[in-house]
């Protein structure tokens, strides 16, 4: 996927002439500061948002398309927000197949949450409620799986638990994720894009990233330090002088 994009508000700009690429077989972390521009970035590319520029997808301009052809070419999940009807997790994940005529059981197979199919989507925990949302994205069958903020307000077993989910599709679709946790970034994404102020200040593989460049994007002194579960981001109270 190849993505060129500007977007506004009306006179107050977002996005400046973002571009980048993401691929197969690697999750494309995107990181940045409070109002970077991270999650109206997914909005253009997933085409809840207009922007100007193109988003290629398998060489295809998917820009222009309706919905229900842009359908099989991007899935989104949203941040996560409160369910507001009693539909059953199955007719949840049915909501992804409209256009496409995907497949439910495999997506709710893939999440482990196909025997619990019948149950309330209001009586499910804030993780389990996530794993049916990436549910939802996976029945619609897009190429582009677009991930907002997937562990936000999560434990950390059920964070990692979508995030292992999510490096394990990255083989047979293009997974991109806005990530606030960067050290579920670290751990978890191949290549990671810094946006600042809607602009790309930095992109690179994961193991190129240095706590100078965190530094400067965030404002706090950053280290890394190693464990047994890898590399790891310490951020210091002190304020550097930049």
């Amino acid at each position: 996927m190849k993505v060129h994009a500007s977007f506004a508000y009306g006179d107050r700009k977002v996005l400046d002439n973002v571009q980048f690429e993401a691929r197969r077989g690697e999750l494309l972390a995107i990181i940045g500061p409070n109002g970077a521009g991270k999650s109206t970035l997914l909005k253009c590319i997933a085409g809840v948002l207009k922007p100007e520029g193109k988003v290629i997808v398998d060489g295809v301009d998917v820009t222009p398309m309706k919905p229900m052809e842009r359908a099989c070419f991007v899935s989104y999940v949203p941040q996560s927000s409160l369910p507001e009807f009693n539909f059953t997790v199955e007719e949840f994940v049915e909501m992804g197949t409209y256009f496409t005529r995907g497949d439910t059981k495999n997506a709710l197979r893939r999440v482990g949450m196909w025997n619990r199919r019948k149950e309330s989507i209001l009586e499910l925990s804030g993780g389990e409620y996530q794993l049916v949302l990436v549910a939802r994205a996976l029945a619609q069958g897009g190429r582009v799986l677009l991930l907002d903020e997937p562990t936000s307000h999560l434990d950390v077993n059920h964070a990692l638990r979508i995030m292992e989910l999510v490096r394990g599709l990255k083989e047979d679709k293009i997974v991109v994720a806005v990530l606030h946790d960067l050290n579920l970034a670290l751990r978890y994404a191949d290549r990671i894009l810094i946006l600042v102020s809607g602009r790309k200040v930095w992109e690179g593989m994961n193991e190129e990233l240095t706590p100078d460049i965190l530094e400067r994007v965030y404002g706090v002194r950053m280290e890394f330090v190693n464990g047994s579960l890898g590399r790891a981001v310490v951020a210091s109270p002190d304020m550097p002088n930049l």
